[in-house]
């Protein structure tokens, strides 16, 4: 393609020309059906058209309709390198039609040089000054010959035609012009605002990036805090041992030294769990054998702190899970409900509550509109205070004085590892009710009464 019809870069997208074609032929459209409407309204006194013109003047209407179409039937995938061949093509050949039909309606003043300007537009829009001159030039040259061509067909020569076909080209040359310089502008504010686009993708892209590694140094800050602690002890205990400082028999430094070993292994196995959850192995699961599982690993510590343990689920309700991972996830739940509903719990949530000997943790599981099930525990111990709601989720925060704050982390990384979430759907007096939402759940007809048990 020439240098001087070579489309500007911010218009060689099949996307853009497609929207620019779109407007373009509907606006050729409205001027050539305004025209023809009115060369017959007024065909008394102009006389009627000719066959061969109402022809043309149809055929084309009926090739815009079918471009119009065809430009939103283009693929995508070849839109970017047939659209702008075709964008090109159609400034000459509406160039061409604008002259063959002001030719046909036999006038010497022929309003329908006025479809002239339409390509004109077009090439303002697109080409460079060299390709909009040539247009505008071939535009101007064919509305000269159409009045001379008709006066050829006279035998006569009326000069103020010829005037009032030069005013007509000063008009190209000012919508030319206007267009191409209001082109420029928006194609200008439009790669401004491109950068500043590409610069913001840029800086989100560094903020995320340095929030990553803010996230990795509090992580890591608080893996080092919570090793350092049965660390530092272990070795003081060792140390005070071997100057012969300490008062601890061989017996007490023994203990200290594995309960503090199998706190650190507790941390580091957690951490590992939460770093690097696997991707669940799904089958056909019944949720109330997992359920009834889950509370016989915990029935021991919950009878140790006087919980009861409640667990409600239809017998027929299934759902597509990876076992051993939703028996960790409820496991930790139930245990911290249990851990809240001892005196320690209770006063850690509440200060000026009264510690009860007795609570009672809820195990729940119900379908949800059929597309997903919700899988529950539920204490009905003080609410959690507003400081500690708003850390719950975060790694490595705790109450509790042997806990890893791990907890709480890993049950909600089995959750999304399934589609779903963890969150804390209840938190009131009587009522502090963590909830598994997952997609995909069936209910068995057959068992679809709900069945409670106690422990």
């Amino acid at each position: 393609m020439p240098q001087a019809f070579r489309p500007l870069l911010a218009c060689t997208r099949g996307e853009s020309i497609r929207r620019q074609e779109s407007g373009l032929i509907l606006l050729n459209l409205t001027v050539l059906a305004g025209l023809a409407g009115l060369h017959v309204l007024f065909s008394p006194a102009l006389g009627a058209p000719s066959r061969l013109f109402f022809a043309v003047v149809f055929g084309r209407f009926a090739m815009q309709v079918a471009e119009l179409l065809g430009l939103h039937l283009v693929p995508d995938a070849l839109a970017d390198r047939l659209l702008p061949a075709y964008a090109h093509a159609t400034i000459w050949l509406n160039v061409g039609f604008a002259f063959l039909i002001a030719w046909l309606a036999h006038f010497e003043d022929s309003h329908y040089v006025a479809l002239m300007v339409i390509p004109v537009i077009a090439a303002a829009f697109r080409y460079r000054w060299s390709g909009i001159a040539l247009v505008v030039a071939a535009a101007v040259t064919l509305t000269f010959l159409q009045v001379w061509l008709y006066f050829q067909s006279q035998g006569v020569v009326d000069l103020s035609e010829y005037f009032e076909a030069t005013n007509v080209m000063l008009i190209y040359v000012v919508v030319a012009v206007i267009v191409s310089f209001l082109a420029r502008q928006v194609r200008s504010e439009q790669a401004a605002l491109e950068r500043n686009l590409a610069e913001l993708e840029r800086t989100r892209d560094r903020l995320v990036e340095e929030e990553k590694l803010a996230a990795v140094g509090r992580l890591a800050s608080a893996v080092a805090h919570e090793i350092r602690n049965p660390v530092s002890l272990i070795v003081s205990s060792l140390e005070m041992a071997r100057e012969g400082r300490g008062s601890l028999s061989a017996d007490e430094l023994e203990e200290i030294v594995v309960g503090e070993a199998a706190r650190l292994e507790k941390l580091t196995s957690d951490f590992l769990l939460s770093a690097r959850q696997r991707p669940p192995e799904r089958r056909a699961t019944a949720l109330s054998d997992s359920l009834e599982y889950v509370t016989s690993l915990a029935r021991d510590r919950a009878t140790e702190s006087g919980v009861t343990l409640v667990v409600r689920c239809p017998e027929g309700l299934r759902a597509s899970v990876d076992d051993y991972q939703i028996h960790q996830a409820l496991l930790n739940l139930v245990l911290n409900a249990v851990d809240a509903l001892t005196a320690e719990g209770v006063s850690q949530r509440a200060p000026d509550a009264i510690a009860r000997r007795t609570g009672t943790v809820a195990l729940t599981a119900e379908p949800l509109d059929g597309t997903g099930v919700s899988i529950a525990v539920e204490d009905d111990g003080p609410p959690i205070p507003g400081d500690v709601v708003e850390r719950i989720f975060e790694p490595f925060f705790t109450t509790k004085d042997a806990g890893t704050g791990l907890g709480l982390t890993i049950a909600r990384n089995v959750a999304r590892a399934h589609g779903g979430d963890l969150e804390l759907a209840a938190n009131r007096p009587g009522a502090v009710r963590m909830e598994i939402r997952l997609p995909g759940c069936r209910l068995d007809p057959a068992h679809a009464a709900a069945s409670s048990a106690v422990t």
